[in-house]
């Protein structure tokens, strides 16, 4: 039971009880019957444990509330995500923090409330219920399926403006917007590769003559889909591609003239936009395998609320792979692992590698959190050339946990860990005036 009427009782000053968007008033007399404290619960949308709370003048505030923003899976409650969320939920309940899944389309605000998914642990089910309207907003999903994304627009804005959201917003979210924003930094300078805008074939061309070899990546693109390798050479271009697991035409496809090239991408002006990045020519193991690294980077009570790295993990394609996503094939190594298939000449380089890499993804958080100072993390993408040199890839606003999740079943823990530690701290939670009940 949150609301014991025999403590409240004793507080003069309270005038009211307070949980996501709602309240109610409440008097010394009120409090003292049972009944209206059982009533008070119902009504603010409390969860069926104890949370925390805080004092604000006169009002005994619950909360953080958390909502996870997610879709709806077909075979299971949140398709690939569902084991994350479960672990996530219970890992809130032993903190006294309110964590349920929001899906597009479930907030009510007339009503001051949502509608979302919370685990019970003893009937191991995600059951809908009745929530309070979120005080801190995760983001878990970048796909938009066009029959939700009116919904999800709607959504965007609402909480956007009513709740903490530890997310980049969609509009900040796209990498040539990211990367404008990485390029205002002196810091980031160094480790930034020569990236074009393509909105239209023609720029494509202009692209490739440019930068001679590039990565065609589109602008909200995950899990390596539709990235192109396009390379200009005397007798034309080279084109490669990699299709789901495979290498499609390790050779790659030529193409005689800017004709072809533009023949061949002429969709490119009916579709979003992209990016044209130039091509790293990257350290390599000893089995002649193409890597790069993702670092973790998430806001840290520990450190102020400032940026600290969570993990690294590396990520290693097979050596005539397009990408190194996990999704086209790649492996995920721990660094130990990793440093064992590096050749011996390139090991001291490597390892000056792997913490310069550190000091542009946490450069990268900061930059990133001007614009959006709740920002709560980050999977930034590193990649080491042949000399040691470090580049940024990609900045990934919603990084996934699975790499994690195989390497390393801790440090997954604690990056949930910290996220529901900022919640606390980004919300004002941080001291409050009870604790989570130890069942």
């Amino acid at each position: 039971m949150n609301i014991r009427p025999g403590e409240l009782a004793k507080r003069s000053n309270l005038q009211a009880i307070a949980f996501g968007l709602r309240s109610v008033t409440v008097d010394a007399d009120a409090l003292l019957r049972p009944a209206f404290a059982k009533k008070a619960e119902r009504f603010l949308r409390l969860p069926p444990y104890r949370i925390h709370a805080k004092w604000e003048e006169g009002t005994l505030r619950f909360g953080p509330s958390i909502a996870v923003y997610a879709l709806p899976g077909k075979s299971s409650a949140f398709g690939a995500q569902t084991q994350l969320f479960k672990e996530m939920a219970l890992l809130a309940k032993k903190q006294g923090i309110d964590l349920f899944v929001l899906t597009p389309g479930h907030l009510q605000y007339e009503q001051r409330q949502s509608f979302g998914y919370r685990y019970h642990s003893k009937q191991r089910k995600w059951r809908m219920e009745v929530c309070p309207w979120p005080d801190f907003v995760w983001r878990r999903t970048v796909y938009r399926p066009l029959r939700l994304q009116n919904l999800m627009d709607v959504d965007e804005k609402l909480l956007g403006q009513t709740s903490v959201v530890g997310t980049l917003p969609r509009d900040q979210s796209e990498k040539w917007i990211l990367h404008v924003l990485l390029s205002q930094f002196p810091s980031m300078f160094p480790f930034l590769l020569p990236t074009l805008l393509v909105q239209t074939p023609h720029d494509l061309v202009n692209a490739v003559r440019q930068l001679g070899d590039v990565y065609l990546k589109p602008v909200r693109g995950t899990q390596g889909q539709q990235i192109v390798r396009i390379a200009s050479l005397a007798s034309g271009y080279v084109v490669q591609r990699a299709q789901g697991r495979l290498v499609h035409n390790a050779q790659g496809e030529i193409l005689a003239t800017d004709y072809d090239l533009q023949s061949r991408f002429g969709r490119l002006a009916v579709t979003s936009p992209f990016i044209a990045q130039r091509t790293v020519d990257m350290m390599r193991t000893i089995y002649d395998e193409p890597f790069d690294m993702r670092y973790l980077i998430q806001a840290s009570i520990e450190n102020g609320g400032n940026p600290i790295c969570t993990g690294i993990v590396a990520r290693v394609a097979q050596s005539e792979a397009i990408t190194t996503n996990l999704h086209t094939g790649a492996v995920p190594f721990r660094l130990s692992e990793l440093q064992d298939r590096i050749p011996p000449r390139l090991l001291p380089f490597f390892q000056q590698a792997v913490e310069r890499g550190k000091q542009a993804a946490l450069s990268a958080f900061s930059a990133v959190s001007t614009q959006h100072k709740e920002l709560a993390e980050l999977g930034v993408d590193i990649a080491f050339d042949r000399n040691g040199r470090v580049f940024v890839l990609e900045v990934n606003p919603c990084p996934g946990r699975q790499m994690f999740r195989r390497i390393d079943p801790q440090i997954r823990r604690l990056s949930l860990q910290r996220i529901l530690e900022y919640a606390v701290f980004s919300t004002g939670f941080l001291r409050s005036v009870k604790g989570a009940d130890p069942r």
